[in-house]
């Protein structure tokens, strides 16, 4: 019997003699990520009872994060050799490239803003947003995307 709960996989071989309502042992190996495998193993067991999993609701994500992740990514394509246009692309689209990559263009000024903000992250900023330094004054943009 094999039972999927999105990305968790739960394999079982039960005995042909295992009656209806018996009892059966499963073993959930000590690990630090002990508590999320105790979650897992108890979303398969109610799966295996006919339960419907429970989804979690999505986080809304804030234009900050947002602004984190593409700046995390645009240093990452940068210090493998990617051109500010293939950032671009990589970030935005193929179509927004096109239509939008001008000599001094917005897109252009994006990618630039972005690869600034990775490097300030890189330099120290991430220990004030791990809350380690106070953090600095907010940049106009890091508001909340409602």
């Amino acid at each position: 019997m094999t039972v999927d709960l999105s990305a968790q996989r739960m394999r079982l071989s039960l005995s042909g003699a295992l009656a209806d309502g018996t009892a059966y042992a499963s073993a959930v190996p000590l690990t630090p990520r002990l508590r999320g495998q105790l979650d897992a193993f108890n979303a398969q067991a109610q799966a295996l009872e006919g339960h419907t999993p429970q989804v979690n609701p999505a986080r809304s994500v804030t234009r900050a994060a947002l602004l984190h992740l593409r700046a995390l990514h645009a240093l990452d394509a940068a210090q493998a050799g990617a051109s500010h246009r293939d950032i671009a692309q990589a970030l935005f689209g193929l179509e927004a490239v096109v239509l939008r990559w001008h000599e001094d263009g917005e897109l252009r000024a994006q990618v630039r803003h972005l690869l600034r903000r990775a490097e300030a992250f890189m330099n120290g900023g991430y220990l004030a947003m791990a809350g380690v330094l106070p953090l600095p004054a907010k940049h106009p943009g890091d508001e909340p995307v409602p």
